[in-house]
């Protein structure tokens, strides 16, 4: 039996410009968009500058920063991920072989890859393209299965546009999974179990908010927002709301908390809203993102584009994230 291999990107991978950079190999490959369910993308990855200057780290542009007020800066802060109930996450779906697989493995240091169960595995549609409205913008895995098997989610959309036809079979064997629940009819039943398809994330080794030492690069923001509108608007925008993190106050439930603050900021958007005085400080200590457009930290940074689109690529941002926005600072 020969084994099918699938990298879940959800960050850099997104953009075709810098996978071909990362993975020469893949120039041709078709990355096609997906919605994973169970995993949630934070801002909670680190890399310092001592691996970014080995061949296998990323990249990580210091040549000035004694001259541009980046002394302090001991790395960045890229993006992370890790299981969740009920969160979900978009991305691409890229079919690799064993020796990509390899080389990924090399790449990736610093991150465990680890498999995604098949039924969590949605394609994405655009709102535009959902049937009349009635489906939900973000699939679930929970699904109502009629007399004739056919599922009420975007499982019902045919899979002719799906241009990875590895891929196509992902979407089929993810959906007669979800229907396995429901129906006896599968692609997959209990002596297959679909052994012949594993799909893959790379996943943190450690857990670790951007701070003023490891602060977000705009530049890096980007690279992965060029790619999400090279999909569509609607994926950029999906990509903005499902990844936390933008900023960090030091308490240990980040995620909750910035839901908390955005809610309270609404109004009075240059004012935190905390539960004490000593939060504050901490929050007014931690500027965790930097606009580095005009000199990017990021190496595989493009300053054309980023000047170019950085307007409108703000705009996207402040719809999702104003707060965080508001704290985003030009020198750290």
């Amino acid at each position: 039996m020969i084994m099918k291999h699938f990298v879940f990107g959800y960050g850099s991978l997104i953009c075709p410009q810098s996978r071909v950079i990362t993975a020469p190999t893949l120039e041709d490959a078709i990355a096609e968009p997906v919605v994973i369910e169970k995993i949630e993308r934070t801002w909670s990855a680190r890399v310092t500058k001592k691996q970014a200057r080995s061949s296998t780290g990323e990249d990580l542009n210091d040549s000035s920063s004694a001259s541009n007020g980046r002394e302090h800066i001991r790395g960045w802060t890229p993006m992370g991920v890790r299981f969740r109930p009920g969160a979900k996450c978009n991305g691409v779906l890229i079919h690799v072989d064993e020796e990509e697989l390899g080389r990924f493995d090399v790449r990736e240091s610093g991150y465990v890859r680890q498999t995604i169960e098949l039924a969590d595995i949605h394609r994405h549609v655009d709102s535009d393209k959902l049937i009349d409205g009635t489906l939900p913008l973000w699939p679930t895995g929970q699904m109502e299965v009629d007399d004739d098997g056919v599922s009420s989610t975007s499982d019902q959309l045919a899979l002719d546009d799906v241009g990875c036809s590895e891929c196509r079979l992902v979407f089929e064997k993810a959906s007669a999974k979800r229907r396995q629940a429901s129906s006896t009819s599968s692609l997959c039943d209990s002596t297959q179990e679909c052994d012949d398809i594993a799909v893959w994330v790379y996943v943190q080794s450690e857990d670790l908010p951007a701070e003023r030492s490891f602060p977000i690069p705009q530049s890096y923001v980007d690279i992965i927002m060029r790619g999400c509108l090279s999909i569509s608007n609607d994926f950029a925008r999906r990509f903005l709301e499902s990844t936390h993190g933008w900023w960090h106050d030091g308490l240990e439930n980040e995620t909750a908390l910035e839901t908390d603050n955005a809610k309270k900021m609404k109004d009075e958007p240059k004012t935190v809203m905390t539960s004490s005085t000593k939060e504050g400080q901490l929050i007014e200590k931690h500027h965790t993102w930097i606009n580095d457009r005009h000199d990017p930290m990021y190496v595989r940074a493009d300053s054309e584009y980023s000047l170019e689109n950085g307007d409108k690529i703000d705009e996207l941002i402040k719809d999702h994230h104003p707060h965080a926005l508001q704290r985003r600072v030009v020198s750290m």
